[in-house]
C-alpha cells in the first residue's frame, strides 16, 4: 500500500468545518506516488484501470452517492450498475440521487456522523481537503500507473494533494467562447477566428470593443431582444453564479505562472497564498482589479444581462456565450440543430487563455469497509465503453486521452479538439483546504461588481472576509 503522508497537526473539526484544512504546496506539485497493486488474475469484468484484487464473494451492500442527472443518463449508471452486479450477484449497490449543489455539504454531514456511503462525488476543487481529512483513499491503490496517466497532467495534479490522487476525474471542462455567426452577419461584424491556437483569438480588449460595435448596430437595426454575450447559465445564472469555471477567468488570465512567486502577477494566477490561508495579495492585486474591471463593462455597457436568463444562446438570442462541450455535443447530435450557424473559439484572452478544469470526480471513503469493490465498481463504470456512452449522452468533455482517441470528433471537429487541447494546459482551483469557503465568498463579491460597485474595495473586501474564513484551517 502507498504511504499516506499525513499532516498529523491538522484539526479534524476544523476540516469538517469546510471540508479540509493543510498546507498548499503552491502550483507545483511533488511526484505523485502512482503505481497501484498488480491485477490479481482476470477480472469477471472489463474493470478500467482497476488493479486491485478480485472483489469479495461474500455478501456485501455498497453505498454510491452522487448527483441526479438526467433520465438518460440515470439510466446508463443504473445499467452499468446491473451489469456489475450481474457479474457479481453477492455485492448490492444502494445509490442517493443528491441535487447537485448539496453533494458537499452532504459529503460533510456524512463524514462527520462516521457513517459515510462507500463512494461519494466530490471535485477535484476540494482534493487539499480530502488530504486534510483523511476523508479519500488514495486512488493508486487501486488503479494502474497507466490509467491515472491517462489524465492530462494539469487534471491529474488537481485530483491529487501531498503525492496522492484523492478523487477519480469523472469529467473535466475546457471553456469556449460559442458564437452565433448569423447574429454576427446580420450586424455586419467579421466573426472570431475558429481555430485550435490559443493566440488566435480575441484578447479582453478586442472582446469588449467588437460586442460593443455589435449592440450599437443591432440596436440602430431596431434589434432590442439580442445580446452580445449571453447571461452566464450556470449555477442558479446570471453574474457571480460560478466563480471557480467562469468568472475566475477574468481574474486569473491576468496572471502569469512564470513571474516571480513574489509577483503580483504570479500571486494572482495562484488566487491564495501558499500555506491555503491569505487571499489578500492575490485576489485584490492590480491585476485582478483589472480583471473585474473589464467583467464590470459587459454589464455596465449593456453587452450582456445582469441577471439569469434561461436559454439565450440555444434560443438564437446572444451572440457569444462562454461555456463547455455541452452546447457541441448537443448541436451536433441527431436532434440538436439549433437553427442558426454557430462556431467557437477561445475565451477573451488576458495575459494568456484560462480556462479551469474544475472537475466532478468520485471518491472511495477512507472508512469504507469495502475499498477495493468499492474502486472495482468505480472502475467499471469509468472503463472507456461505459464512459463514452455517458460523455454522448450528458455533453461534457472526457478527462482521459483514451477516450478522446476513440471519439472520432476528436479527430475531425474543431469544437472538440479546442476544447481537448485548453483541457492539457487548465488550472485547477486556488489550493486551499478551506476552497469551499473561498468561492462562497467569492461568488456574491463577483455579483456586486457586475452591479456596479467598486472593483478595487469589493476584492479588498473579499479578500479580508476569506482569510477570516480560511483561519479556522490550521
Amino acid at each position: 500500500m502507498t504511504k499516506r503522508i499525513l499532516d498529523n497537526s491538522i484539526s479534524r473539526r476544523s476540516m469538517l468545518v469546510g471540508l479540509g484544512s493543510a498546507a498548499v504546496a503552491g502550483l507545483a506539485m511533488p511526484n505523485l506516488l502512482i503505481g497501484g497493486a498488480k491485477a490479481q488474475g482476470k477480472y469477471k469484468l472489463d474493470l478500467g484501470g482497476y488493479t486491485g484484487p478480485e472483489p469479495t464473494s461474500q455478501p456485501i451492500t455498497l453505498r454510491f452517492m452522487r448527483q441526479d442527472f438526467t433520465p438518460e443518463v440515470n439510466a446508463l449508471i443504473e445499467k452499468a450498475y446491473a451489469e456489475f452486479t450481474a457479474a457479481y450477484p453477492n455485492i448490492t449497490i444502494t445509490e442517493e440521487k443528491v441535487p447537485y449543489g448539496d453533494l458537499q455539504k452532504k459529503m460533510q454531514v456524512y463524514v462527520s456522523s462516521g457513517d459515510a456511503p462507500d463512494i461519494m462525488m466530490g471535485r477535484t476543487d476540494f482534493s487539499e481537503a480530502y488530504h486534510a481529512g483523511q476523508i479519500s483513499v488514495p486512488m493508486q491503490q487501486f488503479f494502474s500507473k497507466d490509467y491515472l496517466e491517462d489524465f492530462p497532467a494539469p487534471l491529474l495534479e488537481a485530483a491529487s494533494s501531498h503525492g496522492n490522487v484523492y478523487c477519480l476525474p469523472w469529467e473535466t471542462v475546457g471553456t469556449m467562447l460559442y458564437f452565433n455567426r448569423d447574429i454576427f452577419e446580420k450586424a455586419g461584424i467579421p466573426t472570431p477566428v475558429e481555430s485550435t491556437d490559443l493566440e488566435a483569438g480575441w484578447n479582453v480588449e478586442e472582446f469588449l470593443g467588437t460586442m460593443e460595435e455589435l449592440t450599437k448596430k443591432l440596436r440602430a437595426a431596431g434589434d432590442t431582444q439580442t445580446w452580445a454575450v449571453a447571461a452566464a447559465a450556470s449555477g442558479n445564472g446570471g453574474p457571480g453564479s460560478n466563480y471557480t469555471q467562469l468568472e475566475a477567468i477574468w481574474i486569473r488570465s491576468q496572471g502569469d505562472a512564470n513571474a516571480p512567486k513574489d509577483s503580483s502577477a504570479y500571486k494572482t494566477l495562484m488566487g491564495v497564498s501558499e500555506d491555503g490561508r491569505s487571499a489578500t495579495g492575490y485576489i485584490d492585486t492590480p491585476e485582478a482589479v483589472l480583471g473585474m474591471t473589464n467583467y464590470q463593462a459587459m454589464f455596465s455597457r449593456k453587452l450582456t444581462p445582469l441577471g439569469a436568463v434561461p436559454n439565450q444562446y440555444p434560443g438564437g438570442l446572444a451572440a457569444t456565450y462562454f461555456g463547455g462541450l455541452n452546447y457541441a455535443m448537443r448541436f451536433l447530435g441527431p436532434n440538436g440543430n439549433p437553427g442558426f450557424r454557430w462556431g467557437t473559439t477561445t475565451t477573451p484572452r488576458g495575459k494568456f487563455v484560462f480556462t479551469s478544469n474544475s472537475s466532478d470526480s468520485p471518491l472511495i471513503w477512507s472508512k469504507s469497509k469495502y475499498q477495493p469493490e468499492a474502486a472495482a465498481l468505480l472502475g467499471y463504470i469509468c472503463n472507456n465503453p461505459n464512459r463514452i456512452a455517458f460523455h454522448r449522452a450528458w455533453g461534457s468533455l472526457p478527462a482521459r486521452y483514451s477516450l478522446r482517441n476513440e471519439m472520432e470528433e476528436f479527430k475531425t471537429l474543431q469544437p472538440f479538439q479546442l476544447a481537448a487541447k485548453l483541457s492539457t494546459v487548465s488550472h485547477g482551483a486556488p489550493r486551499t483546504a478551506g476552497y469551499f469557503d473561498y468561492f462562497n465568498a467569492m461568488n456574491p463579491a463577483v455579483k456586486d461588481i457586475a452591479l456596479g460597485a467598486d472593483p478595487q474595495a469589493t476584492l479588498t473586501d473579499a479578500a479580508g472576509k476569506i482569510d477570516r474564513l480560511l483561519a479556522k484551517y490550521r
